[in-house]
């Protein structure tokens, strides 16, 4: 586990020192050792989180000849078998490292050898022979790669900030990149801040040769191919196996593992298929949260009884609402704006656990794959409610009620997702789920923005990013486009970002072993009525974590890893809030309607409307712009 940076072709501008700056920016994702390969027309360089062959891993590392050289950040978790074919082919190897693997893919298969990988990666590859370079990013997107031109240069890293550090490349905010960052609260592939900095998309390659850049997707994930033969207790003993037979491939390890422990079934699940496999009692690492009015649930003490099951030595943290002392060191760990107010928790879990253990395993990907959310069962419903409901009767009396509930005191999002779910109900399934997934509709966002900032967004645009997903998705069901959806958009550039930005800036690796390309390939094959109903979610993951987990875990009503933000930006984190959002840190950045964020605020501190979304997502803006910009 590493960051890698580097850069193709020539540039008058680029030197050793240029590659050395790019690397030090990466320090924290890799602080034990440093490489670097400099020859002409490529720079590849490295910092190292030592995992495997912790002596002889060293990067970057080359082929027998010298020929083909790459840097690797991520974990191949087939690397040992890939290793046994390649040396009955007469290859030989230097290191035990599975970085060493991929130059000898390479030379059998060429730009092939992806399909051949199982595990989270994000490489840069030389071919001395041909003058060309190949970026690639694994199929799901766990690990980061961003790009930008400098003249016929293409210059890349694991975070933004490497690539900034050449100073070859202009900081001209990107408009669309902003206006989907307050649409989503985060801001999707292949779109950064920066307008010439890009994201390599999940499961995408890329080539430069002689200057010329090409991109291609070479993976997907199909639901098209959905199983409707199998039946129920077949797919409840393949899921099981293959759930098992993921987190197994993931403790491939030199050090030590532990584990986020939660206290919701996937987490849980992934805990006790780990404790089947390791010879010695693995550590786990629980949050809690403290605050005023905090309206979730303490789960630390169910994540307690699946410790104790499986003989775990059980870590817990409680989680105050001290935001504004670690909010710079989030800014400075993801580069660009970034919302999911569970960057909180993430934080403090990434910094827990990193006292203790280098790797830790989380069971992020399961509400994606088995249908955890409850916009899922908005869509569910969506299919039936148009039918049985007049739009006539749903605009005159329907809508007017759900508006007019008033927000729980103690907070909650039950209230929120039913205005919703109105809200969107009598649009198009793609316009519904828009609904869904949007912090704000683009009629809304135009209201956000000042005058001179809207006239340079295409809000339609925005909103095709997940429109056009939906429509194009071969699914049978509406469910299944959702699914898809939320894996090429959401799961990997906020869910596995958040990830992947906060235990790196600690210097931790995070694995995810339900987001293993098999097991997300098997779940598109599995049909709707065993991921979600009308009165269930993740139905069959539940009965497969009725064989292994406490009943106490099964009923538990999901709760998800997130702050309470709605009610501490209400009472503990209100004053921190209005300074930031107050008109002379507005003005500086010129960027938004001060009335309109104003009358956000207003009708979130007097409770009359849950705004926590959008006025954190406003946060999180100023706080990166008046770092990296004012």
């Amino acid at each position: 586990m590493c960051g890698i940076c580097g850069f193709y072709g020539e540039h008058a501008a680029i030197s050793s020192d240029t590659l050395e700056r790019m690397n030090a920016a990466l320090v924290r994702r890799g602080p034990d050792e440093g490489g670097v390969f400099r020859d002409s027309g490529v720079g590849l360089a490295m910092r190292r989180l030592s995992i495997i062959d912790l002596a002889g891993g060293r990067q970057p590392i080359q082929n027998e000849d010298g020929t083909i050289w790459t840097v690797f950040n991520g974990e191949i978790y087939n690397y040992r078998e890939l290793r046994t074919i390649l040396s009955q082919r007469g290859h030989r190897f230097r290191t035990h490292t599975d970085t060493e693997v991929i130059v000898h893919l390479y030379e059998e298969h060429g730009d092939d050898l992806v399909h051949h990988l199982r595990g989270m990666f994000a490489f840069a590859l030389w071919d001395a022979r041909r003058n060309r370079g190949l970026l690639v990013r694994d199929r799901l997107g766990i690990k980061p790669l961003f790009y930008a031109r400098a003249g016929e240069a293409l210059l890349f890293g694991s975070e933004i900030k490497a690539v900034l550090a050449a100073n070859l490349v202009g900081r001209e905010l990107d408009y669309q990149a902003l206006d989907a960052f307050f649409a989503f609260t985060y801001i999707p592939a292949p779109l950064t801040i920066y307008r010439d900095v890009r994201k390599l998309e999940p499961g995408h390659l890329l080539t430069y040769e002689s200057g010329r850049i090409e991109e291609r997707r070479y993976w997907d994930v199909d639901f098209s191919a959905t199983d409707r033969r199998t039946d129920e207790r077949e797919w409840l003993d393949r899921f099981d196996q293959a759930i098992e037979d993921a987190v197994r491939s993931h403790l491939v390890s030199d050090v030590p593992l532990g584990a986020f422990l939660s206290g919701g079934i996937d987490s849980s699940l992934v805990v006790g298929f780990m404790s089947q496999h390791l010879a010695e009692p693995m550590q786990t690492f629980t949050m809690g949260f403290g605050g005023a009015l905090n309206p979730l649930r303490d789960e630390r003490p169910l994540a307690k009884k699946v410790a104790e099951r499986y003989g775990c030595r059980f870590h817990e943290h409680g989680v105050q609402p001290d935001f504004r002392e670690i909010v710079g060191e989030i800014v400075e760990a993801f580069d660009e704006p970034f919302a999911d107010d569970s960057v909180i928790p993430s934080y403090y879990v990434s910094q827990f656990t990193r006292r203790q253990v280098k790797v830790a395993l989380s069971g992020l990907g399961g509400d994606e794959l088995f249908a955890g959310y409850e916009r899922y069962s908005g869509v569910w419903l969506g299919q039936y409610y148009s039918r049985l409901i007049p739009a006539s009767l749903h605009r005159r009396v329907v809508q007017p009620l759900v508006q007019g509930l008033p927000e729980p005191r103690r907070g909650g999002d039950r209230v929120n997702h039913v205005k919703r779910f109105a809200d969107a109900a009598l649009q198009p399934p793609a316009e519904r789920y828009l609904g869904f997934v949007s912090t704000l509709a683009g009629a809304e966002r135009r209201r956000l923005f000042a005058p001179s900032t809207a006239t340079q967004i295409d809000f339609a645009a925005t909103d095709r990013i997940m429109t056009d997903l939906y429509e194009h998705c071969p699914a049978p069901d509406d469910l299944g486009k959702a699914l898809y959806v939320d894996l090429k958009t959401y799961l990997p550039e906020d869910i596995l970002a958040l990830s992947d930005r906060l235990s790196m800036w600690h210097s931790l690796e995070v694995r995810v072993p339900l987001v293993d390309h098999p097991l997300v390939e098997l779940s598109a094959r599995l049909p709707s009525r065993y991921k979600l109903n009308w009165r269930r979610k993740k139905i069959l993951l539940k009965q497969v974590a009725a064989r292994h987990l406490p009943a106490e875990i099964l009923g538990h009503r999901k709760q998800g890893f997130e702050s309470p933000m709605a009610a501490w930006l209400r009472t503990d984190l209100a004053g921190y809030m209005q300074d930031v959002l107050s008109r002379d840190r507005l003005d500086k950045a010129g960027l938004f309607d001060c009335g309109y964020v104003f009358s956000k605020l207003d009708e979130h501190l007097a409770g009359r409307q849950k705004n926590n979304k959008l006025l954190f997502s406003l946060i999180m803006f100023q706080e990166w712009y008046d770092r990296r910009v004012a």
